[in-house]
């Protein structure tokens, strides 16, 4: 069962078909449908309250319809900061089946060889760490969520934003260029990221589940990124750690969700006022759990069930 969006979603941070999400509880809504590249239209909506980060230049009002669809001041009482480590049990991750380009691309295979990326003690990489359920507005820090290119790979295969946020994609290789490109949002011309160069600024107009990928011949050269309601969210590093400030005390659900095999792992716990640290474990299991297997499982199942029909099952 998928996380997020485009297929069913996890009750552990909630989903609304159709409409954006209203709170912390509430998922990105089920498809990653772009709103259309015409200029934004006004909103006769009351200003909202607090500062609103905008990166989209969308006006401030139909961003707070979904981020802060109560019209709330930020929260100001007691806060907590959650962190820890993602670890993954069971079966090592098995071999992607891509090639890549030998000199130039000397980390893609670090980062996309394997099914998924695991550190030291099995510390798990690239998983989304989400805190849900909690009272309160926690607006986002910046305008600009950031990831960086270097030897054909981004900095990590999974990416978080809250809607408002734009992406700033910053090529720091010395001699390649890209061309990257949000899969699922309008695009009318590709940019260049050249070498050092500015980033190159991509927009997510609505809630949903992204592809960022290169425009260039490096079919590997990819991130999953979900635009969410709230800013109370991070993603693991190689060291399979997160954290998560600025989030009310009380009960929370901590979420974990690693999108390259479709698992999350949850815990409900009540948040005290300073430092909290929340310890995450998934497992692997390759028989279940490889979506290489999986298909070709499926696959099998669909061509012995059509080699019988039911009717010419001789009946006892």
């Amino acid at each position: 069962m998928s996380w997020l969006l485009v297929v069913p979603c996890v009750a552990a941070l909630g989903c609304q078909n159709g409409a954006a999400p209203a709170t912390n509880d509430a998922k990105p809504t089920t498809s990653a449908q772009a709103a259309g590249s015409a200029a934004p239209q006004t909103s006769a909506a009351p200003a909202p309250k607090g500062p609103i980060l905008n990166g989209l230049g969308r006006p401030d009002a139909d961003i707070a319809k979904v981020v802060n669809p109560k019209n709330e001041a930020p929260y100001e009482g007691p806060k907590a900061t959650v962190r820890g480590t993602v670890r993954i049990k069971g079966d090592a991750p098995p071999a992607t089946s891509f090639t890549f380009p030998a000199g130039k691309c000397g980390e893609a295979a670090a980062t996309y060889g394997k099914l998924f990326r695991v550190g030291l003690e099995g510390a798990a990489a690239d998983v989304l760490v989400a805190v849900t359920g909690y009272s309160g507005l926690v607006p986002a820090r910046e305008e600009a969520a950031k990831i960086t290119i270097h030897g054909c790979a981004f900095s990590r295969r999974t990416m978080a934003l809250t809607y408002g946020q734009r992406i700033d994609v910053a090529n720091i290789d010395k001699i390649e260029s890209y061309m990257p490109y949000l899969d699922g949002a309008p695009k009318k011309a590709v940019l260049v990221a050249v070498p050092g160069g500015a980033p190159v600024k991509l927009y997510a107009f609505e809630p949903g589940h992204y592809m960022l990928r290169d425009e260039l011949p490096n079919p590997f050269l990819t991130a999953d990124v979900y635009v969410l309601a709230y800013a109370t969210h991070a993603v693991t590093g190689l060291d399979g750690q997160y954290e998560i400030p600025g989030v009310p005390v009380g009960e929370v659900r901590v979420s974990a969700f690693l999108p390259s095999i479709d698992k999350v792992v949850e815990q409900r716990v009540t948040l005290k006022e300073g430092d909290n640290t929340i310890d995450l474990n998934l497992e692997f299991d390759a028989k279940k759990d490889d979506p290489e297997v999986r298909k070709k499982a499926a696959a099998e199942k669909k061509a012995a069930d059509g080699k019988v029909s039911p009717d010419k099952v001789e009946k006892k």
